[in-house]
């Protein structure tokens, strides 16, 4: 393989890397530890040096970078500083390490530069984890930066304050108003660990009462959107026809009238349709995930497999497999079986090396675009694994998009991928090879004592790009909006909805269970409402899946799921838990 280096990648790297530079800075000014002071001094003038060397590798391949100052937001406290920077920092390592393993493997020239990166970066990651687990014990573990206020069910920024609109709600999952301004919600009809019900969209009054608008929907119902008197509704329909595909994408009027658009999507699986938007070029823009957690269907699909035995995963171009097969047993038949089964195949269907699997339009990890009345359908982007939230920009027009990111089960498992905040320009973005950006044979993303991932592809188109920011791993981050109102504030930053870990409770913080605000131009996330106690809190907010301005940008509108539950915990989704919110500024 030809080496190179992904659109803006470095640029990125740079970018971030002068960011950091000013947060161990600030780093230095903060610690009132002396016995840390030579230690800080001493990873500020590595950080130089990396910068340097990240010029050489950038003027090698053409590409401009510069010195500049970046505006950056910084922690009162030491120990979110030196936690953000390690996050940061541990991405900027598996970048590196990309390099050196895949992308850059045939430019021997540049192999002494990119060995010291790497010893650079691997030195302040470790120094920073050393700092990490010392202060926490230090200062009794205290996580929440001083900018937020805790109140009795969760945490939210100073200067802000949260009111219910309206609760009794059965599995929500968007938000949307009409040209007066009149608040929608749909009901998603579905929820992991029950059957597909019947979605509905509901009215909210100014005094908080429901009336139904419309009903019916194969669920999952994952958006609505108002445009020109009609909702446009995604409806992962994973109940229904198992043969070309489920989902489908349908125009509902005021009185109930429906055309359906679109059908036959690959929404029978794992993940389903995510947001549906009408784009600035008054066309439909949608997203469709994949069927499986990284291409191979196995035990793990099992709550959708004996519906749809047959069903897999779908590329969107041409892919030549390199017959890579996954052993585990047959739950489809009788007694003892054993099943061998080929990505993108059904299961108990092995592959061989140079297979060709052949692209279709109706296909998995795609962002779609069409007409208004679903005519002219096309792939714009393809190679994600659950882009689920999707939004243009409002001050430079272009598309972005969340995706969320692998787990460490299945026949082929990934450990510690993030969720991806992308902007997304026509190509391919990595899925099933590429986890975040990156190749998914770096260690990073290796399960112990379980098969590590190989590639499944015996070519690989060229990849578009890295995520413009990382979410924690396990968030599950969906639908976000732009600031738009000084009035509100944070102007230009994304507000993202993680609606959570679905294993909640097995780990040492629970990933999610908040709204967090990013910029995008430092990569800085900053939490902004967050449930600290995941499930076990009642009251309130629980699970956010989206998070959407109001028409005039003052209010931010919060869908909270509700009560999803865990299957491996016996404990099942709640209906009536969801609740529609909203943040207003004091």
């Amino acid at each position: 393989m030809k080496s190179y280096i992904p659109e803006g990648m470095l640029e990125k790297q740079y970018h971030w890397e002068q960011v950091n530079y000013q947060l161990y800075q600030h780093l230095q000014s903060i610690n009132p530890y002396l016995q840390l002071d030579n230690i800080i001094l001493e990873m500020v003038k590595k950080q130089e040096l990396q910068l340097n060397i990240l010029c050489h590798i950038a003027e090698q391949y053409g590409i401009g970078v510069k010195k500049e100052y970046i505006q950056t937001q910084y922690y009162p406290e030491i120990f979110n500083t030196i936690d953000e920077l390690h996050d940061r920092e541990l991405q900027l390592l598996q970048e590196y390490l990309s390099y050196y393993s895949y992308f850059l493997t045939s430019d021997k020239q540049l192999n002494s530069y990119l060995i010291r990166l790497i010893n650079y970066q691997n030195l302040q990651v470790n120094r920073l984890i050393e700092m990490k687990d010392t202060i926490f014990k230090l200062e009794d573990g205290n996580k929440y930066s001083s900018e937020l206020i805790k109140y009795t069910s969760y945490l939210l920024e100073k200067g802000y304050y949260l009111e219910k609109v309206v609760d009794d709600l059965t599995f929500p999952t968007d938000v949307s108003f009409d040209n007066m301004g009149n608040i929608y919600v749909v009901e998603a009809g579905f929820a992991y660990g029950t059957e597909p019900r019947e979605g509905q969209i509901l009215q909210i009054n100014r005094d908080g009462q429901k009336t139904r608008i419309a009903g019916g929907f194969d669920g999952p119902v994952t958006s609505i959107y108002w445009y020109r008197d009609h909702f446009y509704v995604a409806e992962g329909a994973r109940g229904g026809n198992p043969g070309i595909g489920c989902g489908q994408i349908t125009k509902v009027s005021m009185d109930g009238k429906r055309t359906v658009l679109i059908s036959g999507l690959k929404s029978c699986g794992d993940h389903f349709t995510g947001e549906v938007i009408v784009g600035p070029d008054e066309k439909l823009y949608f997203t469709v995930g994949t069927a499986t957690n990284s291409a191979v269907v196995g035990l793990d699909n099992i709550p959708w497999l004996k519906k749809h035995p047959y069903f897999h995963d779908t590329p969107a171009r041409d892919l030549t497999l390199r017959g890579n097969n996954f052993i585990s047993t047959n739950p489809l038949t009788d007694g003892v079986d054993i099943a061998v089964t080929g990505a993108y195949k059904p299961f108990g269907v092995p592959s061989y090396d140079g297979e060709i699997i052949k692209g279709s339009i109706l296909s998995n990890g795609v962002i779609y675009c069409s007409e208004l009345d679903g005519s002219n359908l096309s792939i714009i982007a393809d190679g994600f694994r659950n882009p689920f939230g999707l939004k243009f920009s409002p001050f430079n027009g272009r598309l972005y998009a969340t995706d969320n990111g692998a787990d460490p089960r299945g026949n082929r498992p990934i450990q510690h991928d993030w969720d991806n905040f992308w902007e997304i320009q026509p190509g391919w973005y990595g899925w099933p090879d590429f986890f975040s950006g990156l190749p998914s044979t770096l260690p990073h993303f290796h399960v112990e004592d379980k098969v590590k991932p190989t590639f499944l592809l015996k070519h690989h188109p060229t990849l578009i790009g890295q995520p413009l920011t990382r979410f924690k791993r396990h968030t599950s981050s969906n639908k976000f909006d732009f600031s738009t109102s000084q009035s509100f504030g944070h102007i230009g930053e994304i507000f993202v909805a993680q609606i959570g870990d679905m294993d909640w409770g097995h780990h040492q913080e629970n990933y999610g269970f908040k709204v967090v605000r990013a910029n995008i131009e430092s990569g800085q996330i900053r939490n902004f409402l967050v449930n600290p106690d995941a499930e076990k809190n009642k009251l309130g907010p629980i699970r956010p899946v989206t998070a959407k301005f109001n028409p005039t940008g003052d209010m931010l509108y919060v869908v909270d799921f509700g009560i999803l539950g865990s299957v491996d915990k016996g404990l099942n989704p709640e209906p009536k838990t969801g609740t529609l919110w909203r943040v207003v500024r004091s």
